[in-house]
């Protein structure tokens, strides 16, 4: 019988062996063979004399005739083709882009290849389309298939190959107009096509190829000193005739535009074009948005990304709140090729009058002017009006250039003097050790400020100030001096007020725009009197320094910032001035100008330096002290109710608990509140069961609002004092920042939490409640620096170690002693309260908000560096260790692990058992020890050792009990 179709030999070398079974199947339906035997023997009859003798190896010792013909399929299938990894392959199909030069239905091809043995089953459809939407690689095709409110596969295909198809008819169309025009234009259209040789000539050394290829791009010109081209290709060489010039010119502009950035590359900035600088145009400014912060941008048609610098991006967040920072492929590199160093890209939320758009910003090493590229202004319409007005101060601010320069200012024709009580003790003490690896860190900074001038070594003092080094952001140190030790203790403190926040808003009252400028390395523009450099003394490991400026951590410097910035701009109209920052405005364009122009002019002839970066120009709103200022008038910022406004639903009855206890601790300013908490108080009854409803929802809103109405929060108010409430719970911290009132009773300004980091979970609980003094302190720093404020704690420990009047602990943890340095430049006195009594800081701290601090200037290497012991005199594994060791712990560790005995018979035991509730394990350690233990171990260790001169302790409850004082005075410790 006669069969249809014809079958060859498999060759491994030609061709798949999925392809030769798929070949096999239709020769089967074609000839009507569905037995399996059949199938079978014509697999094995058909495939080759080396794949049959492959097959019976692979069956060894059985037959190939004993296995069925899928059997024998899937036995050849492992051995030439195994299972690829699904992740991998995956990984290949949502990577792989569109290559210039194919096709879309090439392009589509292709995925639908690498799509075999990606699993995606019923999603396939999904997976390519959104594989095409993001892969293809024109910008106008993609912004339409994104336009697009529902689209699928199909439709997307459709769409891109008929605007592939659109393009292609417009070039034919081109190209036959092109035929029709005069010889001249036909001579240069030849010539481009003709001749790209000389047409990419490059302008570093006159070669054929693109000048990020050129081999002189870091050689320096003989004629104009400048690096990147060689001499004979210099553009400021006099001979050249404008003709000549003109025509290069015009070469070097259309290499720009034939030259296409590669995938995943963004040309970032255009070269200056020398001999343009008579016409030279201003930089255009955008004021923009940027999650709330505003940021000044330059406007860069020629940067298809937008771009910060990393001193921005530290500048905007450095109270904490920074999108973090994401790994991307995209590369930056400029026109003449070469590439600008990344740190990464981060997502945010960008605004700017009243448009609002997703955006992505590339953060690049070092510093730098924003640029607002063409990402961002496809999504937002400029207004150039407003753009104008920013171009006049671009022109202003390159008057006062100076004002900006990258360097220390110095206040001309005056210093300021601290007063300090000449009969006080004078206080030395020595330098503290600094850690093997920071110490060439240290040493380099104290050689950076000695060359500025800021210090200067001296070889005898009788006033000295230990140092703490702080390991900044960039890896660098800042070098801070323990002052509360010294001259914070024998000083007067300066009484000059710092200004009532309602007489500057009045100040800036009618203004239609406003400009914000802060001030560099403030407090250094200030020259110390030769009296008052002995008493900042810092004693180093490389000797003594006494400051010649003012200095950061000194009691009385915000006072006397704050004198001398008030008599350089008084009487200039429209200007508020607080500490370093400086906010001007104008009740109309012209008038701000004039504003902005006489502040310049004053802190330019004074020799005062502005940070560019944090400076904002002409916007229609910023943030001064806690408030949002724009032509409207003020209007509270949302972080300051954000912990209210998004504290997530009680998920039990101690959480419930938490937030009533909240609610109540401000019940008297919150109207008809028993009615409305009705629904939540249902929850706490003895037999009911946790049910969150929808009324417990609602009623739960809406005791939020009232928490963030008017009647209960108040605007901050200098004259008013100040308390700061903190807490810590087992996965979150919290704050309020409040008044206390003239009857007693506290009224919040505004309140602050979030989660816990994992590693930060792992703290102590001393730890997690000094940590949310510290994240307290930062997040309302614009309200407390500068001023005297109360901080309330649930934790008495925290009264010793981070007291205001005492020195920062030798024998705290590291991460103690930072803490401890940071908050000796704030001016606080420490209470503590009852966990109850302080309800509202303990319920944020128990509903946090799910937002996760900026951990980039902490990684866990700088917490070992900063480690000021070699090694610590006991770790988690000896505790570990002695617990499994010691009979008594032992037994506890397995009651509490298995369950307590009705009774416990052992005396030595008894003490556990009475204290049961307040022991936990953790790690294999039981961390709650009673104060009989401890003394108990004490007395064992003392026998063996002698009497020591001083016990170091945490100062926890069992330490502070009287039971332990005894045992201490008892044996003269």
């Amino acid at each position: 019988m006669a069969t249809i179709g014809s079958l060859t030999e498999f060759a491994e070398g030609d061709g798949d062996w999925i392809e030769y079974v798929e070949r096999l199947e239709h020769f089967f339906l074609a000839n009507d063979i569905s037995d399996e035997g059949k199938k079978r023997s014509v697999l094995l009859s058909a495939c080759g004399a080396r794949t049959y003798k492959l097959i019976r190896n692979l069956t060894t010792p059985r037959k190939p005739g004993d296995f069925s013909f899928k059997e024998l399929v899937t036995l050849v299938q492992n051995h030439h083709c195994p299972k690829p990894s699904v992740i991998v392959q995956r990984f290949k199909f949502h990577t792989h882009s569109h290559k210039p030069g194919v096709s879309v239905a090439a392009y589509v091809t292709e995925l639908r290849q690498l799509s075999e043995h990606c699993e995606f089953g019923g999603v396939l459809d999904d997976m390519l389309r959104d594989r095409l939407v993001c892969g293809i690689n024109d910008d106008g095709m993609q912004r339409r298939l994104l336009g697009e409110p529902t689209l699928d596969f199909k439709k997307a295909l459709e769409i891109a190959q008929a605007i592939e198809t659109a393009a292609n008819n417009t070039k034919d169309i081109r190209k036959a107009n092109n035929n029709m025009h005069s010889t001249e234009v036909h001579h240069v259209s030849q010539s481009v096509r003709g001749k790209p040789r000389e047409l990419l000539e490059c302008y570093r050394c006159g070669g054929a190829h693109f000048a990020k290829d050129c081999v002189f791009k870091d050689s320096t010109c003989h004629n104009c000193k400048k690096k990147g081209h060689l001499a004979k290709k210099c553009r400021g060489t006099k001979e050249k005739s404008k003709k000549e010039w003109k025509t290069k010119h015009k070469l070097n502009t259309h290499h720009l535009q034939s030259m296409a950035p590669e995938e995943d590359e963004c040309v970032f900035n255009m070269f200056n074009l020398v001999g343009f600088n008579k016409c030279h145009a201003e930089p255009i400014y955008a004021t923009i948005q940027v999650n709330g912060k505003e940021l000044q941008m330059e406007v860069d048609t020629g940067a298809s990304a937008s771009v910060i610098s990393q001193a921005t991006y530290y500048s905007l967040w450095h109270s904490g709140g920074a999108p973090a920072l994401q790994a991307t492929e995209i590369s930056l590199r400029q026109y003449t090729g070469e590439c600008i160093p990344l740190l990464g890209a981060i997502e945010v939320h960008a605004a700017y009058q009243g448009q609002e758009a997703a955006a992505t910003l590339m953060v690049v090493k070092g510093e730098g002017p924003s640029l607002l590229g063409r990402d961002l202004l496809q999504k937002i319409r400029l207004n150039w009006r407003e753009i104008r007005y920013v171009t006049v101060i671009a022109e202003l601010l390159g008057r006062y250039a100076d004002v900006f320069k990258n360097e220390l200012g110095t206040l001309q024709g005056t210093t300021v003097k601290l007063c300090v009580d000449p009969f006080a003790r004078p206080r030395f003490f020595k330098p503290c050790t600094v850690p093997y690896a920071m110490k060439a860190k240290v040493e380099a900074e104290l050689e950076r400020l000695q060359q500025i001038g800021v210090i200067e070594p001296i070889e005898f003092s009788d006033w000295a100030a230990p140092i703490v080094p702080v390991l900044k952001e960039d890896g660098g140190v800042r070098i801070c001096g323990d002052y509360k030790l010294t001259v914070n203790q024998a000083s007067q403190l300066d009484a000059y007020p710092l200004p009532r926040v309602d007489d500057l808003f009045a100040t800036l009252a009618g203004g239609q725009t406003f400009t914000k400028l802060d001030m560099s390395h403030a407090y250094q523009q200030l020259l110390l009197d030769e009296e008052s450099k002995k008493y900042v003394t810092i004693n180093t490991h490389k000797g003594l320094f006494k400051y010649n400026r003012l200095v950061f951590g000194v009691a009385s410097s915000p006072a006397i910032f704050q004198r001398t910035m008030d008599n350089l701009l008084q009487n200039i109209p429209g200007v508020a001035v607080y500490l370093d920052d400086i906010l001007v405005t104008g009740k109309t364009e012209e008038e701000h100008l004039r504003n902005l122009e006489q502040v310049l002019k004053k802190l330019s002839e004074a020799g005062l330096r502005l940070k560019r970066s944090k400076c904002v120009f002409q916007a229609p709103s910023v943030t001064y002290l806690g408030h949002r200022i724009s032509a409207k008038g003020l209007s509270p910022l949302e972080e300051k109710v954000r912990a209210v406004k998004e504290a997530p639903s009680p998920k039990n009855v101690a959480e419930l608990r938490s937030f009533l206890g909240l609610v109540n601790y401000y019940g008297k300013f919150l109207p008809d509140l028993s009615s409305m908490l009705a629904p939540l108080y249902g929850l706490l009854h003895k037999d009911s069961q946790w049910r969150w409803s929808q009324a417990q929802e609602k009623a739960f809103r809406r005791v939020k609002e009232l928490l963030q109405s008017a009647p209960l929060l108040v605007h901050f108010d200098p004259e008013k004092e100040v308390v700061l409430s903190c807490d810590a719970s087992l996965y979150g911290i919290g704050a309020v920042l409040s008044h206390r009132m003239e009857e007693g009773e506290e009224k919040p300004v505004g309140y602050a939490s979030r989660m816990l980091t994992a590693a930060e979970k792992g703290y102590s609980q001393l730890e997690k409640e000094g940590l949310a003094i510290v994240f307290a302190v930062k997040r309302f720093h614009q309200y407390l620096y500068g001023r005297p404020f109360t901080v309330v704690t649930d934790h008495k420990p925290l009264l010793s170690l981070f007291s205001e009047t005492k020195g920062i602990p030798p024998m705290a943890s590291a991460r103690v002693q930072r803490w401890a340095l940071t908050l000796s430049a704030y001016q606080y006195r420490i209470v503590y309260k009852a966990g109850p009594e302080n309800a509202n800081a303990d319920a944020f701290s128990r509903l946090p908000l799910p937002e996760v601090p900026d951990q980039s200037n902490m990684p866990p290497e700088t917490v070992f560096l900063l480690d000021r012991l070699a090694n610590s005199p006991v770790c988690a594994k000896n505790i570990k260790a002695w617990t499994e060791r010691d009979p008594e712990l032992s037994q506890v560790k397995q009651w509490l692990l298995q369950g307590w005995p009705a009774t416990v018979e052992q005396d030595q035991l008894k003490p556990y058992a009475k204290h049961q509730q307040e022991l936990s394990v953790q790690d294999h350690i039981t961390p709650t020890i009673t104060a009989p233990v401890i003394t108990d171990t004490l007395r064992r260790i003392f026998a063996t050792h002698g009497l020591p001169e001083a016990v170091v302790t945490d100062n926890g409850p069992t330490f502070t009990s009287g039971v332990f004082q005894e045992f201490m005075e008892r044996n003269g410790i």
